[in-house]
C-alpha cells in the first residue's frame, strides 16, 4: 500500500514540473511578450525580402492607387456641395477593381439623400468620392457602343412589322425622295394591289442574310430599304445608351461590369439593370484605362 502511494506520489511530481515551467513561461509572455514580439520582428524581417507580384497583389496596388488618386484630386478640388448632381445626393457610387484588367461600378440608393446644406466632414468626403465616380461611370457610357448585331435584328423585326401594316412604304419614300430617285413616288398613295405586289418582293429582303435573296426589287430601292432598316439600328443604339444613362443617374442596383478582351484595343463590358437583361458594349481600350487605369495586356 505504501509503495502505491509513493508511486502516485511520484507521478503527481513529475506532472507538477513541466506544468510549472509552462506556468512560468506564460507568466514571462504575459509580462515582456517576448514571443509575439520575436514572431513580428521575424516576419518584418521576412515580408521585406519578398518581391510583390501575383494578381491578388495587383489588384490591392490598383485599388491603393486609385484611393491615392481620388484623395489628391479631391484635396486639389474644392466640392460645393449644392453644386452636386442630383443623383450623387440621392445614390452612392462605387468602384472596385478585380486585379489589373477588369473593374466593377455600382449605384446604391442611399437610405437618406443628403442635403447639402447639412454634411459632415465625413458626409462631404463621401460625396465627393461619389461624384468621382459618378462622372467617370457617366463618361464612360456615353462613350461605350452598343454592337450593332443585337440592334439590327430587332430592326429587322420591325420594318417586317412596318412592311405587313404600310407604314414602311412611306419611309422608303421619304428615303428616295431626300435621294432625288423618280422611284420614291412609287411608294406614295399606294393601291391595295401595289402594296401586295412590293410586299412580295421587298419581305424576302428583311430575312437574316438579304444578300442571297433573289428580289426583282431594283438595286436603289434596296439600297434604300437597307438605309431605312440601318438608321432603325442606329436609333436603337442611341435609345439604348440614353436608357443606360438614365438608369446611371437613377437605379438601384445598377453595375456596369469592364474587362479586357483579347482585343488591345477595346474593353467589353456588360451594363446590369435589375430587372432587364444584361446589355453588352464595347469601350474603348485607351479611354477606360485614362479614367481607370488599367493596364494594357
Amino acid at each position: 500500500m505504501l509503495s502505491l502511494l509513493y508511486g502516485l506520489v511520484r507521478i503527481a511530481l513529475c506532472a507538477l514540473v513541466p506544468l510549472g515551467a509552462a506556468g512560468v513561461l506564460f507568466l514571462l509572455e504575459y509580462q515582456t511578450q517576448y514571443a509575439a514580439r520575436y514572431i513580428g520582428q521575424y516576419l518584418m524581417q521576412q515580408n521585406s525580402k519578398r518581391q510583390p507580384g501575383g494578381a491578388l497583389w495587383q489588384g490591392i496596388l490598383a485599388s491603393r492607387q486609385t484611393r491615392m488618386a481620388l484623395s489628391d484630386s479631391l484635396a486639389e478640388v474644392p466640392l460645393e456641395p449644392r453644386q452636386a448632381p442630383l443623383p450623387v445626393l440621392q445614390n452612392h457610387y462605387q468602384l472596385q477593381y478585380h486585379g489589373t484588367h477588369a473593374a466593377f461600378f455600382a449605384v446604391a440608393r442611399r437610405d437618406t439623400a443628403l442635403q447639402p446644406d447639412l454634411l459632415s466632414p465625413e458626409n462631404l468626403r463621401e460625396l465627393a468620392y461619389s461624384l468621382q465616380i459618378y462622372e467617370q461611370g457617366r463618361s464612360l457610357l456615353t462613350q461605350a457602343i452598343v454592337p450593332d448585331h443585337g440592334s439590327y435584328l430587332r430592326a429587322l423585326v420591325g420594318a417586317q412589322i412596318a412592311l405587313e401594316d404600310g407604314s414602311l412604304f412611306y419611309q422608303l419614300h421619304k428615303c428616295l425622295l431626300a435621294k432625288d430617285e423618280p422611284e420614291a413616288w412609287t411608294f406614295l398613295k399606294m393601291k391595295e394591289e401595289d402594296m401586295a405586289y412590293w410586299r412580295q418582293h421587298l419581305a424576302p429582303l428583311l430575312g437574316p442574310d438579304p444578300e442571297r435573296v433573289q428580289s426583282d426589287a431594283g438595286p436603289i430601292i434596296k439600297a434604300a430599304l437597307a438605309e431605312v432598316v440601318q438608321a432603325w439600328a442606329d436609333s436603337l443604339r442611341q435609345g439604348e445608351t440614353k436608357h443606360l444613362l438614365t438608369a446611371w443617374d437613377s437605379a438601384d442596383g445598377f453595375e456596369l461590369r469592364l474587362t479586357r478582351t483579347g482585343d488591345e484595343d477595346q474593353f467589353a463590358a456588360y451594363a446590369l439593370v435589375p430587372g432587364q437583361e444584361a446589355t453588352a458594349l464595347v469601350l474603348p481600350a485607351q479611354s477606360v484605362q485614362q479614367h481607370l487605369g488599367l493596364e494594357e495586356q
